[in-house]
């Protein structure tokens, strides 16, 4: 009697598989959305420290007159802008996006705070300006009249003064621009711009965070925006002709340029 009973307590084969499939139909039902909740959550932290640099900023430009730090930094002396700001933020892991994982190697470079045979201390974030691309129709490339300062908040020639910037809550200050080399003793690619490569790559700033990224606006505040929202015309550009010596490009060069244009 007593075996009997023993028996009728067991599983059979067939209900144990059939557990086995609905563990495994609730596991690929449950796995994407963790994932999907971890990226969200990245994005999250994404978010803070971009709002926490845009701060560093804030009161850098109180410091210097409502100056903007100039991105690759070369004034009385070179320092990328991360490290111009570091006194205000004094977090280096705080310039490491959590989805950036590129693997930087060695430090090089150097300047203030910087190490030697240690792993390069990423950066991820960069700010509002590109090397320019093209000359304007007077031939100019450099200075204050070239299309590439008219345009960016934070051109050192143009003088990156925060009170020039008509519409500061439309215009971009901070992207991301991850990649091999931009770490805290280098000062490559501490600018950005829409129509970088890398900005458009895969694992690049355009689209860090499936669709799109986390921006630094002028005004001091951040924001989740994909690249196609900060092309959008803002103010004036809508009626604004494009210029004749713009790049024949609309893809990578688009006219008007929206939120990355501070004339608006």
């Amino acid at each position: 009697m007593n075996k009997a009973l023993r028996s009728a307590r067991a599983f059979t084969l067939i209900e144990l598989l059939v557990v086995i499939a609905i563990i495994a139909i609730l596991a690929a039902i449950l796995f994407p959305v963790f994932a999907q909740a971890k990226l969200a959550a990245k994005k999250t932290v994404d978010l803070s420290n971009v709002k926490q640099l845009q701060l560093g900023v804030m009161m850098y430009d109180n410091d210097y007159d409502d100056a903007y730090p100039f991105c690759w930094g070369w004034s009385s002396q070179w320092l990328p802008w991360h490290q111009q700001i570091d006194p205000y933020v004094k977090n280096i892991p705080m310039w490491l996006s959590p989805v950036d994982n590129w693997n930087r190697g060695q430090e090089t470079g150097g300047g203030e705070g910087c190490l030697n045979n240690v792993p390069a201390r990423g950066v991820t974030y960069s700010m509002n300006y590109t090397e320019p691309s093209f000359a304007n129709s007077s031939g100019q490339w450099w200075g204050p009249s070239s299309e590439q300062c008219l345009m960016s908040p934070t051109c050192d020639s143009g003088a990156p003064i925060s009170t020039n910037v008509p519409s500061v809550a439309t215009t971009i200050l901070v992207a991301p621009r991850p990649n091999w080399y931009h770490q805290w003793c280098q000062g490559w690619a501490t600018e950005n711009f829409f129509n970088y490569g890398e900005f458009n790559m895969v694992g690049g700033g355009a689209t860090m965070f499936n669709n799109g990224t986390n921006y630094g606006l002028c005004d001091g505040h951040a924001k989740f925006m994909n690249k196609g929202a900060t092309l959008v015309a803002q103010g004036d550009q809508a009626s604004t002709p494009m210029p004749s010596y713009w790049p024949n490009d609309p893809v990578n060069w688009p006219w008007p340029v929206g939120m990355w244009d501070k004339r608006q």
